[in-house]
């Protein structure tokens, strides 16, 4: 998956309610039903991901981890 690609479900997760609700109901279900293909491990990355903190906190996190071209939105 393109950086691109990554920046756009960040924008998505953030900006759209419905989205996020469903990516905290079913990450990868969410994700695949907007268009977005996740490899292996993308997909075990994704199954890392705490979908229990705040909507604010999880923001915060995936957009400050995706806008680091070293970090992981999972470390």
């Amino acid at each position: 998956m393109s950086e691109e690609t990554v920046m756009t479900i960040v924008d998505k997760y953030v900006s759209d309610e419905t989205f996020r609700a469903a990516v905290r109901a079913d990450p990868e279900a969410a994700i695949r039903n907007a268009g977005f293909e996740l490899d292996d491990e993308e997909r075990g990355l994704l199954k890392s991901i705490d979908f229990s903190q705040t909507d604010e906190q999880l923001s915060a996190r995936m957009s400050a981890s995706w806008s680091d071209p070293i970090g992981s939105p999972f470390d």
